[in-house]
């Protein structure tokens, strides 16, 4: 995401461009008996409304991107509810048997469900996912 900064700074540079240009463009095609002042206040127009287009579009981008993110976060949560619905009655039933062993097993496989959960959770919020497969190592270790 860009500082609110950079995105008026942007938006600046793109009306001053577009500013130069008009002006430009009409003081070399345009004779000299004419009113320049007319000519030169058209081009600044002609800034301002870039200037404006630009910003628009910026902030168009940041709510769409602002929408995504949040239909993400509601998709990872319905998903976090239902992994959870189905570990539960899982967990009931190993702690009904009173077995030590397997209740520190299911114990220790819920808490790394947990983690992958929450780390998939932070990766989802803050974007860094791929829906690409990762590339196997096809290199075979020196022996």
């Amino acid at each position: 995401m860009r500082t609110t900064q950079r995105k008026v700074l942007l938006a600046l540079l793109f009306g001053l461009l577009v500013s130069g240009v008009t002006i430009g463009l009409d003081l070399s095609f345009v004779r000299f008996d004419h009113l320049l002042a007319h000519l030169v206040i058209a081009g600044c127009i002609a800034g301002l409304l870039t200037i404006i287009f630009t910003l628009a579009l910026q902030l168009k981008q940041e709510e769409q991107h602002y929408l995504f993110a949040a239909e993400r976060a509601a998709v990872l949560a319905e998903v976090n509810h239902h992994v959870r619905n189905a570990i539960f009655p899982l967990c009931v039933a190993v702690n009904r048997f009173g077995d030590p062993d397997a209740s520190r097993l299911v114990t220790e496989c819920v808490e790394r469900i947990n983690m992958a959960l929450r780390d998939a959770s932070v990766d989802a919020t803050v974007g860094r996912y791929s829906r690409t497969r990762p590339v196997a190592n096809t290199q075979k270790a020196a022996a």
